[in-house]
């Protein structure tokens, strides 16, 4: 009766106060949550992708724009094997061709393979431009370049100017991703042969359907090609190791689990008291009949990919656990309902102990396995619902370690105009990028993975 009365109750003053958010029914909370129907994998996958699953809305499909840089690299480009190689790519996705001669940066028109192989060197391309209009769109976009930033008025080079870091920064914020592929070439300069690298710079987003960097990975065979280097950047949606995984609940609690990629939800068949606490919180060893100091894991085997970053390396990862009873309850009867569901969510308070990660077996082998908080188990918070208890469980990043160090050679190559030299700048700029304070930020607060999990009350 209590939960029928609440959803009443619910309906009667959304009518009255022309709410868009459902959540506000929050105020006339109980802790029963509604029954989930028996739609649970269906209306917890809804539930998340409505909450917590970063939009890419953002970034539009099929409509990349490709920027070229009218200088002696990509003249020699032509006869580039990769380059070559990469044109078929180009040539299928590209929408927006646009040439940046010197200070100038035109749309062309014409046919993007004609255009690619008929490029004329041109000075002083003005890469910090083109980069920024690459950030600041919404759709994908490359540039080819070779990552000299020429400025007329002084006649220099800017061997170690970070130009390209304010786009990065840009880009990555958006939650987005960002690839380079390091090509080396030779190129002549005033009776002198320099040793340099063609750059193709990504702006994308993994998530994306069809995105231009899985064209790239499907279509070329990198494997030819062991002289280029790839490096990725984000600050965003770490990987797995394996892709369509999920984690493997104990078979002591008959669990039903479904996997969607970056969530999985699990469904338990046996009830606290008698099965779960006994069995696995305040688990024994079978032989000794002495107490496991953690019990025995409750689910566990996801692999995290730890280098997913490029930049940083995961060294450490927590588990923070949420009581969503009554959000997911009134989710559940606006989707029975009909009800339009629309606003936010309000900040969910953490619970602390209830679950924990497996430190060590994290730091040797990078897989994920949750235990209880055995030795100070505080359920209560957590488990107040009937007759169902919802909880939702994210594994965060809460420690990195820079690695960029053993990366920066990549993009790194000869000064043409101060011998003896290195040209760091697009070195520079993804250093800059990764000591961001706002970057480094959203790398230690993006969950990794969620878990939801449906339980008989306690």
């Amino acid at each position: 009766m209590a939960t029928i009365k609440k959803t009443i109750i619910c309906k009667f003053v959304l009518g009255l106060m022309g709410l868009s958010s459902f959540t506000s029914c929050g105020l006339f909370s109980d802790n029963i949550p509604t029954d989930d129907q028996g739609k649970f994998f269906e209306y917890i996958s809804d539930f998340h992708n409505t909450f917590f699953q970063p939009g890419i809305d953002a970034i539009k499909s099929n409509d990349l724009s490709l920027y070229v840089d009218y200088s002696t690299c990509n003249v020699l480009g032509q006869n580039s094997p990769f380059y070559q190689a990469l044109i078929p790519s180009w040539v299928d996705a590209t929408k927006h061709f646009y040439s940046i001669k010197g200070d100038v940066i035109n749309e062309e028109q014409g046919n993007t393979f004609s255009l690619l192989r008929s490029i004329q060197d041109c000075n002083y391309a003005d890469l910090v431009s083109a980069i920024e209009k690459m950030a600041a769109s919404n759709g994908e976009s490359v540039l080819l370049t070779d990552g000299e930033y020429f400025q007329p008025t002084i006649a220099k080079d800017s061997p170690n100017n970070p130009y390209m870091s304010n786009a990065l920064k840009i880009w990555l914020k958006k939650g987005h991703d960002v690839f380079v592929f390091a090509e080396p070439y030779k190129e002549s300069y005033n009776g002198n042969v320099f040793n340099k690298k063609r750059f193709y710079i990504i702006f994308t987003d993994v998530r994306l359907r069809d995105n231009i960097y899985d064209r790239i990975m499907q279509t070329t065979k990198l494997q030819q090609f062991p002289e280029v280097e790839m490096f990725h950047l984000s600050a965003d949606h770490p990987s797995l190791a394996a892709k369509d995984e999920y984690s493997k609940p104990n078979d002591n609690l008959s669990a039903e689990v479904k996997g969607f990629g970056s969530f999985e939800a699990q469904e338990w068949n046996i009830d606290w008291e008698d099965g779960i606490e006994p069995l696995l919180v305040y688990a024994v060893n079978q032989e000794t009949g002495n107490p496991l100091p953690n019990g025995e894991s409750f689910t566990g085997g996801i692999k995290v990919d730890r280098n997913s970053f490029g930049g940083y390396r995961i060294t450490d990862v927590v588990a923070k656990v949420y009581n969503i009873n009554q959000e997911f309850s009134d989710f559940c009867s606006s989707k029975a309902s009909g009800q339009k569901i629309g606003g936010k969510l309000d900040p969910l308070p953490e619970q602390n102990y209830f679950a924990k990660v497996d430190e060590k077996e994290f730091s040797k082998h990078g897989v994920i396995n949750l235990y209880f908080e055995a030795s100070q188990f505080a359920p209560d918070l957590v488990l107040n619902g009937e007759p169902y208890n919802y909880t939702k469980i994210d594994i965060c990043i809460s420690k990195v370690q820079d690695m960029f160090s053993q990366y920066s050679h990549i993009f790194e190559f000869e000064s043409i105009v101060v011998p003896g030299q290195k040209n760091t700048s697009v070195s520079e700029s993804i250093k800059q990028c990764l000591a961001d304070p706002d970057i480094k930020g959203m790398i230690t607060s993006c969950p990794i993975y969620s878990i939801y999990i449906k339980s008989i009350e306690r």
